[in-house]
């Protein structure tokens, strides 16, 4: 049926400036496989191209030639990139697709978006018509596998990423954010992560204020919020939920009177407090104010920590699931295989017995009808004898993965037909 390929380069093998140079669009991909099985190198082929990976998928029919066509993209001072490549066959190549759309192997494992990548990838391959019987097979046993392991492990429950750690310790404080608001101070990196991740927990309104007013509106309209100008910040506390302080300050720009006129103003109502500044921006005195929750970088750091830990934990069972599917895969397609081998075989076997059959053809034109039957019946029942044992080990060699028993077995039969 077909040897399987997977060769590629990662964040695990190659820095960013090979991944960037190797990178392909929707349309180069579908360039690329049109070129590769217009020029005889895979019969089937996907890619699947991120900013972490760049991974060709096949059915080979000329390993040269696709080794030739990696060799074609260079490193950025003009290098071959062979140093950088993995190349998986076979089982090994089910076992690294599996995890790849799994989130495994991702630079933030258990990270929901590659799943969605490969989804498209195969999109991709599906309208370029380059997927066949078998990349049709493993990528929709791929997407059921990458399903498995979201719903039966815990591999994407733990927060990873600071964005989601200041999530994760405003739920602890509120429950909820969808009646929230939030007051993010700087547009800092990390302070749009945090922003972001709120939003998409459903944060009920962002305000934005930055020392630069025009970068408060750029940011607020990335996240359909309202910008401020930067001095009205402190007239804001009482107004929201949160504070988010991501800025350059060298000295706090929040005190503990900021606080209490903001508390007084809220009636005491909880104030979640994220400095993700250093040195910091809110000054540390404020984390002995009652219903003021204050949390620094060293905090969120924990959270992240404790995460990783726990997606470790989930991902050693995701990863057992997939070396288990990844066989179970590779067995189905022994067994479809041997299959069609036996269906050959036992076509064979009946041409051999009607040829028999027809040269004796002089002695048997003497029999009568019953005796003629008889005859019929001996030599089929005499064929299906001699090839039960050797079908029965053919199916439990392929059910055991046993490619040695397998080929010695069709071996005579392969000699027959030549």
């Amino acid at each position: 049926m077909g040897e399987l390929l997977a060769v590629g380069l990662s964040h695990h093998t190659a820095p960013v400036d090979v991944r960037e140079r190797m990178a392909m669009d929707e349309g180069r991909v579908r360039e690329r496989l049109q070129r590769l099985r217009g020029e005889g190198a895979c019969e089937e082929a996907f890619i699947v191209s991120t900013c972490n990976r760049v991974e060709l998928y096949a059915v080979p029919r000329s390993v040269p030639l696709i080794r030739a066509w990696m060799g074609e993209h260079r490193g950025p001072n003009g290098e071959s990139i062979e140093k950088y490549l993995y190349w998986h066959r076979n089982e090994a190549a089910v076992r690294h697709l599996f995890r790849v759309a799994s989130s495994l192997d991702s630079l933030v494992v258990g990270e929901p978006q590659i799943l969605g990548q490969v989804k498209n990838a195969v999109r991709v391959a599906e309208e370029s018509r380059s997927l066949g019987y078998l990349l049709q097979r493993l990528t929709r046993q791929t997407l059921s596998v990458a399903k498995r392991v979201r719903t039966e492990t815990r591999i994407g429950e733990s927060r990873v990423g600071v964005g989601n750690a200041g999530v994760d310790l405003a739920l602890q404080i509120f429950g909820g954010l969808g009646d929230k608001r939030a007051l993010l101070v700087g547009v800092g990196e990390m302070g749009r992560q945090v922003a972001r991740a709120m939003v998409g927990a459903g944060l009920n309104e962002l305000i934005v204020a930055n020392r630069t007013y025009d970068r408060s509106v750029e940011v607020a309209a990335e996240f359909g919020g309202t910008a401020i100008a930067y001095e009205r910040m402190h007239e804001y506390l009482g107004q929201v939920d949160v504070v988010i302080t991501a800025t350059g300050a060298t000295r706090p720009i929040i005190g503990p009177d900021d606080v209490y006129r903001a508390l007084k103003v809220r009636r005491y109502r909880p104030l979640f407090m994220v400095d993700l500044s250093v040195p910091r921006n809110i000054d540390p005195a404020i984390d002995d104010i009652e219903e003021a929750f204050l949390f620094n970088v060293d905090d969120l750091t924990r959270v992240m920590d404790a995460g990783r830990r726990e997606r470790e934990i989930a991902a050693e069972a995701a990863v057992a699931l997939v070396n288990d599917e990844a066989s179970r895969f590779m067995a189905r397609l022994s067994e479809i295989e041997v299959g069609q081998h036996i269906g050959a075989i036992t076509r064979r076997a009946e041409q051999i017995r009607i040829e028999e059959l027809m040269r004796s053809s002089k002695v048997l034109d003497q029999l009568d009808d019953k005796q003629r039957k008889a005859v019929e019946s001996m030599t089929r029942a005499m064929v299906k004898k001699l090839l039960h044992g050797q079908i029965n080990t053919l199916r439990s060699a392929a059910r055991e993965g046993e490619s040695e028993v397998i080929e010695t077995l069709l071996k005579p039969w392969r000699e027959d037909d030549s």
